[in-house]
């Protein structure tokens, strides 16, 4: 076992030096030259590969002399099991320059359509929020144990979220972005979960989708920064696990941890399942916890959907009392706020995408 320890060990140093990412045995810390290289270098291994699936969705993408800036008009479209949507989903996730994860436990994905000529704009993937994220827990909410296990039921996560080329050089992030706010999303999770129990507690809840976070690739985010009813917290630690489990260093990893430790650290069990497993398995080989702590500091956004959503999910508040958003409204603001004090400049690069 201690030669095979030693060969797993060897395998992992060496897979994360691929990445950029250097493993300090005397400070026993973790260094990066890089970390836009390292992340893209990530997202290549992680995401899927476009050119796959370019030839059968290309009529979904569309051209910049097909697009009016100021007639752009998103419509939702939930992503279903079909062949056709899982590759269109595909497609627009490998734009991404960073690890796209799939998210795990509940998840609500809608593709973002302009009306104007039926073609893709962006796409939203939400997904059951991490259980342990101090800058949520204090931070924003400020909950105790017991009420976010309560009602971290009405939380999610935004795992990807954004626009695609030409809309991407016409702020389309941004426009994505509010449709979170579009009243059929939070009608959408209702009708969706609303005969599910809690993994957690395994009790059927009201499915009341109150509050939507999302964390910045690089610190802030352009998307999110002074964006209508998305606040911006802070800062989150720096911890992650994909630089480790994205290269098939957690199929090593596995090979040290017991296999009933499987059955117990799971969602669910306490806070993020995977980093308590990588963390067992690290320390069993010689490294420790801060092999996790690659210094990613990511901003962290919130967008509330209920004028008393900190209320509500603190328990003070028994029924929700919805923001009242419009679509039209959503999409005029973004029009007047975002696009037309800057029409010839968008215009200039929409033209100029090739």
């Amino acid at each position: 076992m201690a030669v095979q320890k030693k060969r797993i060990r060897e395998k992992i140093l060496a897979n994360l030096a691929s990445y950029g990412v250097q493993w300090n045995e005397a400070e026993g810390k973790i260094s990066v030259a890089d970390f836009r290289e390292t992340q893209a270098k990530l997202a290549i291994q992680t995401n899927p590969k476009q050119e796959l699936y370019f030839e059968k969705v290309k009529k979904y993408l569309a051209t910049p002399d097909e697009i009016d800036i100021l007639k752009v008009k998103p419509y939702l479209v939930m992503v279903d099991q079909s062949e056709e949507h899982k590759r269109i989903w595909s497609y627009a996730a490998g734009f991404w320059s960073i690890p796209v994860t799939t998210g795990y436990g509940r998840r609500l994905r809608y593709f973002v359509f302009d009306e104007q000529n039926d073609k893709l704009i962006g796409i939203v993937g939400l997904a059951d929020p991490v259980i342990g994220l101090e800058m949520r827990d204090i931070e924003s909410i400020d909950w105790t144990k017991e009420q976010k296990l309560d009602r971290l039921y009405n939380c999610m996560t935004a795992y990807i979220l954004g626009a695609i080329p030409p809309y991407n050089r016409i702020l389309g992030g941004k426009l994505v972005a509010l449709t979170v706010m579009f009243p059929e999303v939070r009608k959408w999770f209702y009708d969706k979960y609303k005969n599910s129990k809690s993994i957690i507690t395994e009790v059927q809840k009201k499915s009341y989708l109150v509050y939507v976070d999302t964390m910045g690739a690089f610190g802030k985010s352009s998307i999110y920064t002074r964006l209508f009813n998305w606040d911006f917290i802070g800062y989150t630690k720096g911890k992650s696990h994909i630089h480790i489990t994205a290269n098939g260093s957690w199929e090593l990893i596995k090979k040290v941890v017991p296999p009933e430790d499987f059955k117990t650290y799971k969602y669910g069990q306490g806070p993020n399942w995977k980093m308590r497993i990588l963390g067992k398995g690290l320390r069993e080989l010689g490294f420790s916890d801060e092999m996790m702590s690659i210094g990613w500091k990511r901003g962290y956004y919130r967008c509330a959907l209920a004028d008393n959503w900190q209320e509500y999910l603190q328990g003070k508040a028994k029924r929700v009392k919805w923001k009242q958003f419009d679509k039209n409204e959503l999409v005029k603001h973004w029009r007047q706020r975002w696009v037309l004090p800057r029409l010839d400049d968008l215009q200039e690069k929409l033209l100029n995408e090739k």
